[in-house]
């Protein structure tokens, strides 16, 4: 266990020791000034006991031979993190984050799975060049878009009628008794959303909320929808920046071209 949980560590990998063939070192990640670190010296029977389990496999990079663990020993790490649900832990990124309250939207650190979320899967993603897949203002448009679907509870339908969200549910949409018992803030992520819809239209803001809101895959929407295969990413991406225009959001600050200087109240 603690041999394969060295091995799971990010850039970490194991070899012989050159002085004693009956060990095998881990070298960890490196530091901040590019130096290797050790994560301990195991019995070479470990080693051969998770390579016959599959959970680690020899690699050979030139003349040297390293110790890996494999993706059936990460997740078996991960089954192990949480024995009351283990396959439900082994397909789980875990993290801390802020989240809205269902009742009155308040910000609250929840745990949540990273996993879960197509917008997440795709900003981990690299282009060509190697630059994120997607601007840091797409993904906070996306988190922003989820908060307000969340918020405006709409969640529970399989089809959306945005023709209902419009003057923030006072005049039109939903029984008098629900737009009695609307909390403000639900109102006011409708009325959000109604202007997004406006902004992006249907088909726009229909594709973010099965991506954002209802966290279907990409290969699910490309079948559903009858698209090429690999095109909702593009799709998704350019509702995204549309979106992140919508919102006011940029990877930076710009102004006027020359500011007209600064203005003071005198006494």
């Amino acid at each position: 266990m603690r041999l394969l949980e060295a091995l799971a560590a990010p850039d970490a990998s194991g070899f012989t020791d050159p002085i004693d063939a009956a060990r095998v070192v881990v070298r960890g990640s490196a530091d901040r000034r590019g130096v290797s670190l050790s994560a301990g010296a195991f019995p070479r029977t470990d080693a051969d006991r998770l390579v016959a389990a599959d959970l680690a496999s020899w690699s050979r990079t030139g003349r040297a031979r390293r110790l890996e663990a494999t993706d059936a020993g990460r997740a078996w790490l991960r089954r192990g993190a949480d024995p009351t649900e283990p396959f439900a832990a082994q397909h789980r990124v875990g993290a801390a984050a802020a989240r809205p309250d269902p009742v009155d939207g308040t910000p609250r650190r929840v745990s949540v799975n990273q996993a879960e979320s197509p917008l997440a899967w795709l900003a981990s993603r690299r282009s060509r060049d190697g630059t994120p897949f997607l601007s840091p203002a797409a993904v906070a448009a996306g988190e922003r878009l989820r908060r307000d679907i969340t918020i405006a509870g709409i969640m529970p339908g399989v089809t959306v009628d945005w023709s209902r969200f419009g003057g923030g549910g006072s005049s039109s949409g939903g029984a008098p008794g629900e737009r009695q018992t609307m909390t403000e803030a639900l109102v006011a992520a409708r009325q959000r959303l109604a202007r997004a819809g406006d902004a992006l239209g249907g088909e726009d803001l229909d594709l973010l909320v099965d991506v954002c809101g209802f966290l279907k895959g990409l290969a699910t929407i490309e079948r559903e929808r009858g698209w090429p295969a690999r095109s909702a990413k593009m799709l998704v991406a350019r509702a995204l920046d549309r979106l992140a225009r919508h919102y006011g959001l940029s990877a930076e600050a710009r102004g006027p071209a020359r500011a007209p200087g600064i203005g003071v109240w005198r006494a």
